[in-house]
């Protein structure tokens, strides 16, 4: 009886054993026969542009500082910082009454010069000649009533009638009265014969000082008025209404409506950009285009970077804004898969479908644009799984869905 009941116990230890196995062999071929659902995409080859990017600062292409020519007191300035200018503008006024005093005072200067030297070229009036030929005759008469006089003097002293004084006073009327008479024969002959040449270089002279001195004056007043002769925009103002300045002094600081931008580029990167390089800026969301006009050969010693300048024909980037720029050195062909797609163990990897099931594939990543990035490990046409792969692993049967 009890070898009977062992055999009984054995044999449902067997029966249990066998249905267990066979349960366990139906379920791995169900699961054999379950295909994972995932979504597939081609792998292609992309343009990839590899760019240097680089924080740089907007400036006025020019820059200048503009002042008075003379020197003044500021009677008022007809711009704001900041404001948008055009060549020809009236930016500034100088008080000008003490320059049209002396404007005034030159004018009749050069009109009197002016006068003289044309009385010169041109000669005496005829009421010159007439005066100066009547007082020739009067000189001449008044010598010969005093020769007379003489003589008549002469007998009254012989004769006892006069003194000696007398004899003289009447000799020394008849010299007196000969130099006035030679005098007047010499000035009719001067007034006759016109200013001699020295005396018209002279003048001449003279009135080119006046016209001189007229202009300088002219100049002043004019110069007073401070315009523009450019284009821009007000950078700065460095005076106030009311101050002094002097002549030659900065009163405005003016810059230009073209803009560049300022960049240092790297001893690495100096290199790969030349000028006359397209780059990319990039303010406020916006992009603009530009070109590089100048990079320096000498290393920024505070900077340790290489100064850049592009050209951006867009005014509306504004001056001393900070940009984004972008600058495109090469272009190649690569592989760029989603960067959602990478997986990372000991190494990164992805999940390729082939011949039904998932190879888990180690590759190597570059570059990253935006949500792509670039890999090296794939080929071009493969078919690299987007969607499910992380509930699949290696060696598993998968389905494509749509």
């Amino acid at each position: 009886m009890k070898n009977k009941s062992i055999l009984v116990f054995l044999s449902m230890i067997i029966i249990t054993v066998t249905l267990t196995g066979c349960k366990a062999k139906v379920q791995e071929e169900v699961a054999e026969e379950i295909k994972k659902p995932v979504k597939v995409t081609d792998i292609e080859e992309r343009l990839i542009t590899k760019e240097l990017q680089y924080i740089g600062i907007v400036q006025p292409e020019e820059m200048k500082k503009i002042g008075f020519k003379t020197s003044g007191k500021i009677a008022s300035i007809k711009v704001d910082k900041g404001q948008e200018i055009k060549k020809g503008d009236t930016l500034a006024i100088l008080d000008t009454k003490e320059l049209n005093i002396a404007l005034e005072g030159s004018q009749a200067a050069k009109a009197g010069a002016e006068a003289q030297y044309m009385k010169a070229v041109n000669g005496a009036t005829e009421e010159d000649l007439d005066l100066a030929a009547s007082n020739v005759i009067k000189a001449q008469k008044a010598y010969e009533f005093a020769k007379d006089s003489l003589e008549k003097a002469k007998k009254l002293y012989e004769g006892g009638g006069i003194s000696k004084q007398d004899l003289d006073a009447a000799e020394l009327e008849v010299t007196i009265r000969e130099q006035e008479y030679i005098s007047a024969k010499t000035l009719l002959q001067q007034i006759e014969k016109g200013a001699r040449e020295e005396d018209k270089l002279a003048l001449k002279s003279q009135l080119e000082q006046a016209e001189a001195d007229l202009k300088y004056k002219e100049s002043a007043v004019a110069d007073a008025t401070l315009k523009s002769d450019m284009d821009g925009y007000v950078m700065e103002i460095l005076y106030e209404e009311g101050e002094m300045i002097s002549a030659g002094y900065p009163l405005l600081v003016l810059g230009s409506k073209k803009n560049i931008v300022s960049f240092g580029l790297t001893e690495e990167d100096v290199t790969k950009v030349d000028i006359g390089h397209n780059i990319m800026v990039e303010h406020n969301g916006k992009k603009y285009e530009g070109t590089v006009k100048n990079i320096s050969r000498i290393k920024d010693s505070e900077t340790q970077t290489y100064n850049a300048e592009a050209v951006v024909d867009d005014e509306q980037l504004p001056a001393g804004a900070i940009v984004k720029i972008n600058i495109a050195t090469e272009e190649y062909y690569s592989i760029m898969i989603p960067l959602n797609t990478v997986l990372r163990g000991d190494y990164d990897y992805v999940y390729v479908f082939k011949d039904g099931v998932a190879e888990k594939r180690e590759i190597s990543m570059g570059s990253v644009r935006g949500d792509m990035v670039e890999v090296w490990g794939l080929n071009k046409g493969e078919k690299l799984i987007v969607e499910g792969f992380k509930n699949i692993k290696h060696g598993d049967s998968l389905e494509i869905i749509q």
